[in-house]
């Protein structure tokens, strides 16, 4: 059986902080490397608590 997503776009609605539960209208970020050479490691995490809400990696400047 498949079932198709619907992906709705909320832009009159702010996430919630899966932690805290404080509405998130801004997310702060951290990053360490290089770019192009090494790669760039990118933390995302609540202004409110400061918990991690996600973690990515880019080579791009």
């Amino acid at each position: 059986m498949q079932t198709n997503l619907k992906l709705t776009a909320k832009n009159d609605m702010n996430p919630k902080c899966p932690f805290c539960e404080e509405e998130i209208t801004e997310i702060y970020y951290k990053t360490k490397g290089l770019g192009f050479i090494k790669g760039k490691n990118i933390i995302y995490f609540c202004p409110h608590c400061l918990k991690v809400i996600g973690l990515a990696q880019s080579r791009m400047a």
